[in-house]
């Protein structure tokens, strides 16, 4: 049992997880622009099967990390910190040990496999497949070594590793069009791999020590294995839905069309950076708060950090919605611009994915994990339902729309979740958010309907966005108001 605690005083501003949330934004901002410029190199020197091709084979090396890493990468990320919080350093090293050990064995054994399925399933020949087992190798070490930097504090260096990694993985890119060898997933493999190494070398100094300390108590493995495998559930069902969006559509559509989808995959990524950076820095400070006892500090920073993403990037997305032609030609070329609705659907589906996550960060760093798993497998069935029952009247927009209606049940039901256990008043906030980003692909679709030109969209897209500001302006000021009046108190946020 954890003492239970009684947090009379907090410090007014939290100038460690500031400038841990810059540096993990600072680092996620590369790792976004090394796929983003990854993709539009190959797709401009490539034609859109291939380029689809690339994308389907990259998406089928994310899902396979997916299926052990990512769970290994959340479970470092809770129980490291959660150990910390309760002072035993020795049941610290016991965790990263274990966790450790088991994801330098998954990254082999699903490289392998997935290798095995891209090969099988797309006929591909010896180089490629040895392309396609690095890039899940690594990345799957990656996967795990990002989380551990993270859960041990090493924030900066963590950043550091990934500006360099992403330098490299561009470079390497630039290397391979220019001389055009078809070696198009190798330069990603050989970031993620250089990351995972030098992140291996960054954290022995940190495991020598803590393995020499005495363990007071041994950390609960049923426990760790359970969340492993409730993280594991979770993630596939949630973030592989996204990325089985590129498969989905390959087996419906056109090589055209599945380039659309992979275009658009990566184009949201930018729009993940923040709720990222944020999850990353919120969820070990959690776990630590949990291990603490300090339930009002989890409150205070699911409060403002849910409201903060609502109102600070609903007019970010109002404009994407509308620019998505635009954005698609300049991508890809002006063949992309076609694929305009798919992208405008993944923006809103993604726009729900960011939003709770905060609220899913609160509830699976301490006793309530199930809730954000159980409400993935519920998304993700409804969603390849929905893209059962859609696809064949509207092709490839049926299975971004599945994605969208599976993406509102995954953020929904935890979002609502939080709210209700924490007593949050999230009610203004949300319907203003939701409202505006609901209003611009109404907008979008009229526009479409119209044959508007570029000078008709750009202008569309800022008005639009100035006006979702303005319409949000308030919740951003009483968020600053609260963020300054630190801890919140249970009646913070808006109720109109």
């Amino acid at each position: 049992m954890v003492e239970q605690t009684t947090v009379t005083e907090r410090p007014a501003a939290a100038p460690g997880m500031a400038r841990s949330g810059v540096a993990s934004l600072a680092a996620l901002v590369a790792l976004g622009l090394t796929r983003l410029v990854h993709g539009a190199l190959v797709a401009r020197a490539t034609d859109q099967e291939v380029y689809g091709l690339v994308g389907s084979l990259v998406a089928v090396s994310t899902i396979a990390s997916l299926l052990l890493p990512a769970g290994l990468a959340s479970a470092a990320s809770r129980f490291i910190p959660f150990q910390q919080g309760r002072g035993d350093v020795g049941a610290v090293a016991a965790v990263d040990r274990m966790l450790s050990r088991l994801g330098l064995v998954a990254a082999v054994v699903l490289g392998a496999g997935a290798g095995a399925f891209a090969w099988l399933v797309y006929d591909l020949d010896p180089v490629d497949v040895v392309q396609v087992v690095l890039l899940c190798v690594t990345f799957c070490a990656y996967t795990v070594q990002k989380a551990t930097l993270y859960a041990f504090g090493e924030v900066a260096h963590y950043a550091k590793l990934e500006l360099a990694s992403s330098v490299i993985a561009i470079g390497a890119t630039v290397l391979v069009v220019l001389t055009g060898v078809p070696l198009y997933i190798l330069p990603l493999a050989l970031g993620y791999g250089l990351f995972g190494l030098a992140g291996w070398v960054r954290l022995r100094a940190t495991r020598a020590g803590i393995r020499r300390e005495p363990r007071t108590g041994a950390p609960d493995t049923r426990e760790i294995w359970v969340y492993i495998g409730l993280a594991c559930v979770g993630t596939v069902c949630a973030s592989g839905f996204l990325q089985s969006t590129q498969l989905l559509a390959g087996w419906v559509a056109t090589a055209g069309v599945v380039a659309y989808f992979t275009a658009s995959v990566t184009l949201v990524a930018p729009f993940y950076f923040l709720p990222r950076a944020l999850g990353m820095v919120l969820f070990p400070a959690m776990a630590r708060a949990h291990g603490a006892g300090d339930a009002e500090a989890v409150r205070t920073q699911a409060d403002l950090s849910t409201r903060a993403l609502l109102a600070a990037l609903a007019p970010l997305f109002v404009g994407a919605i509308l620019l998505a032609p635009e954005v698609l030609a300049v991508y890809g070329g002006g063949e992309f611009a076609d694929g305009a609705p798919i992208l405008r659907l993944i923006l809103a589906g993604t726009y729900l994915a960011v939003i709770p996550v905060a609220a899913v960060n609160s509830l699976s760093s301490g006793e309530h994990v199930r809730v954000p798993t159980l409400a993935a497998v519920a998304g993700a069935s409804t969603g390849l339902l929905a893209v059962a029952l859609l696809t064949p009247a509207f092709g490839a927009v049926g299975v971004a729309a599945g994605y969208v209606l599976g993406t509102a049940i995954t953020a929904g039901v935890p979002l609502i979740t939080a709210w209700r256990l924490l007593r949050m008043s999230w009610f203004g906030p949300v319907l203003r958010a939701l409202s505006v980003v609901g209003s611009a692909l109404v907008l979008a679709a009229v526009l479409d309907h119209l044959d508007a030109g570029v000078l008709l969209d750009v202008t569309a897209a800022l008005l639009g966005a100035l006006i979702a500001a303005s319409v949000l302006v308030g919740d951003l000021r009483r968020l600053w108001r609260d963020g300054r009046a630190r801890p919140a108190t249970p009646g913070s946020g808006d109720t109109a």
